[in-house]
């Protein structure tokens, strides 16, 4: 019986021990990983990386409007609306979501302004659903201006869209 138990003993300790040299390996590749990721050095002569400039993209707001046509929150609309057109005056880089809600639809449309080397284009890409469904496939149009007038913004021949005005009042 002493034998055995032995026996028993020896094997419990082989296997501890190389539970022990496999955790002391997985140690060893994490900190071997955590050093190369925190190395500075470059490859390739030495060089310096050219930083990247991004483009900031101006996320003016959403307006949301109301069967009738109105929106829902007049201040927020004005103020999303002010601050797209003052982009669009600059050309600066701007998104603004419309969010027109029927009785049982709802039609997304995301205004993008985009700087094209100087040249200033609108898109907008919509969306439409009948209530309960999923919304339908995006689709984008070029729209060929905008122009801010008393009762909102009006986007003019926007594809298949044609005209669509955001409300203000």
């Amino acid at each position: 019986m002493l034998p055995e138990k032995l026996r028993y003993l020896g094997k419990t300790r082989l296997s501890g021990i190389g539970t022990l040299l496999s955790m002391g390996l997985v140690l060893v590749v994490i900190g071997v990983g955590l050093v190369a990721c925190g190395s500075n050095t470059t490859t390739g002569g030495g060089s310096n990386p050219t930083p990247t400039v991004s483009t900031q993209v101006q996320k003016c707001g959403n307006v949301q409007s109301n069967p009738v046509g109105h929106p829902l929150n007049g201040t927020t609309a004005k103020q999303a609306e002010d601050c797209f057109w003052q982009a669009e005056q600059k050309c600066q880089p701007a998104t603004l979501t419309y969010i027109a809600g029927g009785v049982d639809t709802i039609t997304t449309h995301i205004f993008t302004i985009q700087n094209n080397g100087g040249q200033c284009s609108i898109s907008d890409a919509m969306t439409h659903a009948i209530v309960p469904s999923k919304p339908s496939v995006s689709k984008t149009y070029t729209c060929s201006s905008v122009n801010q007038q008393t009762d909102g913004l009006h986007f003019s021949a926007c594809g298949s869209e044609g005209d669509v005005v955001v409300p203000m009042v």
